[in-house]
């Protein structure tokens, strides 16, 4: 057993050392849609709450484009227009 925690010690101390070594490149793009400093942020117009365009769900009423949290803030916008 002692063996065993040992040889995970080494392990663990040889990949930490192989880390320090070679760092992760952070120069690497960002995907087609992020930028740089994040994803542009959208409002529900019915409850208020934030989120990235890319998870909310958008919606065409009367002209203009709306963005939703949810199906039931998308449902309970659209009756209240």
């Amino acid at each position: 057993m002692i063996k065993l925690l040992l040889l995970a010690l080494l392990f663990f101390l040889g990949y930490s050392f192989f880390q320090a070594l070679f760092p992760r490149r952070r120069d690497q793009k960002p995907p087609a849609n992020r930028s740089q400093n994040g994803e542009q942020m959208v409002q529900d117009p019915q409850c208020g709450t934030y989120l990235p365009i890319s998870d909310a769900l958008s919606a065409n009423i009367q002209g203009r484009q709306y963005y939703f949290c949810s199906r039931k803030c998308r449902k309970q916008f659209k009756k209240q227009t």
